[in-house]
This record gives C-alpha cells, structure tokens and sequence, in this order.
C-alpha cells in the first residue's frame, strides 16, 4: 500500500527541507513528506561546506543569485538566532595579491552596493595588514556582514520541527522511479511506494537524473567538482580573525582557495574545484562506472574541457599533491608551512553545465507536470535557502492543480 500526501520533496538537505517548511506554512493543510536517502538529513552538500553565511557580493546584480542571497540571509540569520544555532559574524576581506587585481576589487565593491551590501570598504595594503598580518596583497575589500554558522545544525532543526508540525521526515529513501497518473505521482524508492499529488525535485547532486527519471528533459547536466579542504595548525587559528579569500577569477564561479574560520572553532584552507568522477566522489581515486559514461555521453563535457582544460589539471593535481595545495594557500599567505596542513575533508559541488560546456552561473528551476525541479543550487544556496524556498512555493503554486 502506498502512502499518499499532498506534497513530496525529494532530497534532505537544507534546500529541501526550506522548501517543505515554506510550503507547510502556506498549505497548513496539506500532508508533506521529506524523501531522504542517506541515514540523516544533511549529509551532502548541507554538511560538506565551510559554514559560511554570504553577503551577496559576488553575483550579478538582478540575478536571482544576487536577490535570493540577500533575501535569504535575513531569514536564515533570524532563525538560527531564535533557535540558539551559533552564529558569528567575523566579516571578510577579499584580497588583492597584485596591483593589476585593483580594478576588479573596484568591479566587485560596485556589484556589491548594486545588490545592497552597502557596508563595502577598500582597505590599503597598510589596513589590511594590521587587519590580517601576514596575509600578502596590495589591498583589500572588505564585507563586514559575512558570518559563519553550522548548516548540519540548522538542518537538524529544520527537519525536528517539521516532524513536530506533521511533516513525514523519512531517511534511508533512495529515488528509483516517478510514475505519473491522473491523480499525481507514485515514486518508488529503495524504502517502498510513496504517492503525492505534487514533487519538488531538491536532490542535489542527483537533481538532474531525478528529473529525467520523471520525464524531463533538463536544459543542464549536473557535474560534480570536488573541493578539498586542509584544517590548518593550532599556532595559526587565532592568527586569523575573519574570513580571508583571494580576488576570485571572473571566468569560473568558484571562489578559489581561502582561509574560513568556523563555528566550531577551526581553522580551514580550501576549497580546491576538481573534477569528481563519481556524482558523491567525496575522495580522491573514486570513480563510478555509470558517472564516467554519462560523462562521456554529454555532449558539452568537450566544450567543458576546451574552456577550462588548465583549470581542471591546476586543481586536480592540488587534489593529489599537498605541495601544489600548500602554494594557492601561501599565495594568500606566504608563512604557511607544510606541517600545518592538517587533517583534509571533502564537499562535492553540484555544478550544472549546459549543452556547449560552460557552466550555469545562477540558480536553475524547471517545471514538469505536476512538480518542480530545483536544477542548480550551488553557493550561496545554503545561505538563501529560505528565499529559494519561498520562490519554489511561488512556483509551485502556480502549478496548481497538480493532477487533472
């Protein structure tokens, strides 16, 4: 017998469960189900990040990046505070190693105030040394809202109070199939049948075989880059007061490697962005068979390698090498040493990348019959979690109803 809601999010990360609760609140009569396949909710992209809270600088003014990072900040912000989730905001200095980087710090600080981050600074190479001393660059800029905060916590709360409202929480679910009839969807899972009348697609990393699974053709495929993170000594945590990041390179939507104190009192380097050769390949050497075929198949993983060929070997051998590693991290701040370089974690990145190679720069959703699909959400995804939530209801509502 298959359990029937109204309403079924497939996938337990902070996205899908923003998205259960938003539409939850709108529809307090509609019965929910958060579809999880891992043990706990989390565990992916939610758990394998560096904690941190974006303010909104980086992204093209009038993206929904820009408008959702902003928006959903506020949110997060305000409900980790009313729930005692730690929350600290040390600010961030992005980092110009060379003269010729000052215009783009310039580019950067005008995006930032196009978006509403008003609080931007130019710091001189004498501030941001008294600022970060030792941390080598000509200048900086600094984002004095940026904070820090844990995801898995945030997660955690996120899905015990929607098990307290009525919402079906349930973990070990694995996706297999979507069936679709006159009166909604049957997805069948590694845990049994569930039936709903509407889906939200927020499984990540495996958003993309979702949705072809249920009969769309998504305008994307979902790539996944590994970023390795190296925890730094002791003698160095306190050296550090805020975050630290490099200009990043306007060509890539990665930020490059960078210095991210976190809310539990760690001092992290990363991350690095190499190819993974398994859609969970959180280690370096994982490979999987059906990944390396789909990649072989997609079309635009050629034009992914013509643009980004020397990225892809700079990065993959930071992976293998903790020499090459220790480099990006000493061109931000030379006095780091080998032993400092301590255990390494991993997150992999749902990156997608469209048909001709290059990769998709803001957040992607697609509507299908009778369910939406959430097809790019990489950082600042975390951090506007709320605000995608809300616009996923937007959209979700106005598929309504979901069976005919």
């Amino acid at each position: 017998m298959s359990e029937m809601y109204d309403l079924a999010v497939l996938g337990g990360g902070i996205v899908g469960l923003t998205v259960a609760r938003a539409l939850a609140a709108r529809h307090p009569d509609w019965s929910v189900a958060i579809l999880e396949k891992e043990p706990a909710v989390g565990l992916h992209q939610t758990g394998h990040n560096s904690g941190v809270v974006h303010s909104g600088v980086y992204y093209r003014p009038g993206s929904l990046k820009a408008r959702l990072c902003l928006e959903g900040r506020e949110a997060l912000l305000a409900f980790a505070r009313e729930r005692s989730v730690p929350v600290r905001t040390l600010g961030k200095l992005i980092v110009a190693a060379r003269p010729s980087e000052g215009a783009t710090l310039s580019e950067l600080a005008d995006r930032a105030r196009a978006n509403g981050v008003d609080s931007v600074r130019r710091l001189d190479a004498q501030e941001l040394a008294d600022r970060v001393p030792g941390v080598a660059g000509y200048g900086a800029l600094e984002v004095p809202t940026a904070a820090i905060v844990s995801y898995p916590a945030l997660a955690r709360h996120l899905a015990t109070e929607l098990s307290a409202h009525g919402a079906a929480v349930r973990t070990g679910w694995t996706f297999e199939r979507g069936d679709r009839d006159a009166g909604g969807w049957t997805l069948t899972g590694s845990a049994g049948r569930v039936r709903a009348r509407g889906v939200v697609n927020c499984a990540g990393l495996q958003s993309d075989l979702v949705a072809r699974a249920m009969g769309v053709n998504p305008p994307v495929q979902i790539v996944g880059f590994r970023g390795d993170f190296y925890e730094l000594s002791p003698r160095l945590r306190a050296r550090v007061p805020c975050l630290v990041y490099p200009v990043p390179d306007p060509a890539v939507p990665f930020l490059g490697v960078h210095l991210t104190p976190t809310i539990d009192g760690r001092l992290l380097a990363g991350p690095n962005a190499a190819l993974a050769l398994a859609r969970e390949g959180y280690r370096p050497g994982v490979w999987e068979p059906r990944e390396l075929a789909r990649l072989a198949l997609f079309r635009g993983v050629v034009g992914l390698a013509r643009r980004y060929a020397a990225l892809s070997a700079r990065e993959w051998l930071r992976s293998w090498s903790p020499r090459a590693y220790l480099e990006a991290v000493r061109a931000l701040w030379p006095e780091v040493r080998r032993s400092d370089l301590g255990p390494r974690t991993s997150g992999v990145r749902a990156q997608a990348v469209r048909p001709d190679g290059s990769l998709e720069d803001d957040f992607v959703f697609v509507r299908g019959p009778g369910a939406l699909h959430v097809l790019n959400a990489p950082s600042p995804a975390a951090t506007a979690a709320f605000a995608i939530a809300e616009r996923v209801a937007d959209e979700l509502d106005a598929l309504r109803p979901f069976a005919t």
